[in-house]
């Protein structure tokens, strides 16, 4: 039994080891964070609902440019039964052409009505669409950088999660192997039961501990695929490119400048003050420019056709209009409640921005600290072992000297993640996660090509340091190709090349971004 056991247990490491390697494997046919941001932003269905809503609004901006064109309508009227009588009842003395009508008579007609002059309201109509149009342009720009942060946070998550159940794997192996070798001692009474019964407690906790390390994992895969549809297989430490800012300030301007969601929240204010403007437009004089063609039939006995064609200035001034001032008060109120909201949210996320800023610069001196510390247990366990054997040591220090390296571990592999995680939501929230190699840096803004605000268009092109975008003849209906987004740089590329600086530890294929 004792033998069927340990045989199990093996079993169980060697497969474990069997995943670690299978999702920590060398590039050769490796799955990459660009490929998973790739899948991310295919199977998105957060950007397929922008898609539908980005659809809506440019169909709400083509109605409000239609609003300037003649209203063209055909008339039709054939009365089905009709009879007109006169009073005093008296026979009309036939003298002449007979013009008096007996019944209603068919009526067929074209009529056009262009306004003239309508208090600007259509003009008004117009720019808050465009505006809104606008606004949902730069809402695809950051639903785009939520959706790569979210694929990229979930892809870092698995190889965290990885690496924390192969160091508890290992606390489990060496846990073990202290347990049977103080079983052998007791046996020849170099050990008391204290010690035998101390290591199973031990083995129990790190068991425990590794259960729910396997837990996490399978957490962090099933997010893995929620978020890209695919499942992590052999999956590749990305390098991720330092290119913020090291000033907290200059960093908090960048965001300022670059962050698409800010440049839509201004811009949706810009509508809400249009359409405040134009409701204006009900208290104004209306003039109507009205042309009218039409032919009645069988209007009387002797008449049989009146043709009608009449050109028209219809001009209408308001003196009262119930609830017209109200409804100027309210959409001022809501224009004016746009602006507060704008400025908060702009203080909301710079404040979140410095905030995340000044909180990778701390967990960044910790994973430099953190890994120099792993370094030193490690070192102390190879000299532990030479003491241990000597006898200086007892179980239970290195049983603890055990917990702590691997609690070490796990520590690190978090603080590194988060690292990595703070400087993916920085980069993010400064629209810098870019697309794939090979493509062009203008891709990125090809929705904004057609942007009427060019002031806030070109501030955020410059903040994500991205060339000045031509329009193109497809701007107004093309869409661009998901392409595999990265944030700048290149995987294959040294670490000292891109940044100057070297990775702290151990070489794992993770580069540390200090400030």
């Amino acid at each position: 039994m004792p033998g069927r056991i340990v045989t199990a247990r093996m079993g169980r490491r060697v497969r474990l080891a069997g995943l670690a390697v299978a999702l920590l494997a060398g590039p050769v046919g490796a799955q990459t964070l660009d490929q998973a941001a790739t899948a991310a932003l295919e199977n998105s269905f957060v950007l397929r609902a922008d898609r539908a809503r980005q659809e809506g609004a440019e169909a709400r901006e083509r109605g409000a440019v239609d609003a300037f064109m003649p209203t063209v309508s055909l008339l039709g009227d054939k009365p089905l039964s009709s009879r007109f009588t006169y009073g005093p009842r008296i026979e009309p003395t036939q003298i002449g052409i007979d013009s008096t009508p007996r019944a209603a008579p068919r009526q067929y007609g074209i009529t056009a009505d262009l306004p003239l002059f309508d208090g600007f309201q259509r003009l008004h109509t117009l720019r808050s669409a465009q505006a809104l149009t606008d606004a949902g342009r730069f809402t695809t720009l950051s639903q785009r950088q939520q959706v790569l942060l979210d694929a990229a946070v979930a892809y870092i998550a698995v190889l965290r999660d990885v690496r924390i159940l192969a160091a508890r794997e290992a606390q489990v192996a060496a846990i073990m192997r202290i347990r049977d070798a103080t079983a052998r001692q007791f046996e020849v009474n170099d050990a008391t039961r204290t010690d035998v019964a101390l290591t199973q407690s031990r083995v129990q906790e790190a068991e425990a501990s590794r259960d729910r390390a396997r837990a996490e994992l399978a957490a962090a895969r099933l997010a893995f695929k929620r978020a890209t549809q695919i499942e992590p297989e052999r999956m590749v430490p990305p390098r991720f490119p330092d290119r913020l800012p090291r000033d907290e300030a200059a960093y908090a301007e960048l965001v300022r400048a670059a962050n698409p969601g800010l440049a839509a929240a201004r811009l949706d204010a810009k509508s809400a003050a249009f359409q405040a403007s134009a409701t204006v437009s009900a208290v104004l004089p209306q003039v109507n420019l009205q042309v009218t063609h039409s032919s009645t039939f069988g209007y009387s006995p002797t008449l049989d056709r009146i043709t009608d064609t009449t050109a028209r200035v219809i001009a209408r001034v308001p003196i009262y209009q119930p609830g017209a001032f109200p409804k100027i008060d309210e959409a001022s109120a809501l224009a004016r409640q746009r602006g507060y909201e704008v400025q908060d949210q702009e203080l909301a996320t710079l404040t979140a921005a410095r905030t995340a800023f000044a909180r990778r610069v701390a967990v960044a001196d910790q994973v430099r600290r953190l890994t120099e510390r792993v370094a030193y247990l490690r070192a102390t366990m190879r000299g532990f072992e030479v003491e241990r054997g000597a006898g200086f040591r007892t179980v239970l220090d290195e049983l603890n000297i055990r917990a702590e390296l691997a609690d070490a571990e796990v520590t690190a592999a978090a603080a590194l993640t988060e690292r990595d995680a703070l400087s993916l939501q920085l980069s993010a929230a400064a629209n810098l996660l870019d697309v794939g190699h090979g493509v062009p840096a203008d891709r990125r803004f090809e929705t904004l090509a057609s942007v009427r605000d060019p002031l806030t268009t070109a501030a955020l092109r410059r903040g994500g340091e991205a060339p000045p975008v031509k329009l193109a003849a497809r701007s107004g209906g093309g869409r661009p190709e998901a392409a595999a987004p990265a944030l700048r740089g290149r995987i294959d590329e040294p670490a000292r090349a891109r940044f100057g600086i070297a990775p702290h530890g151990r070489p794992t294929g993770w580069v540390a971004m200090v400030p």
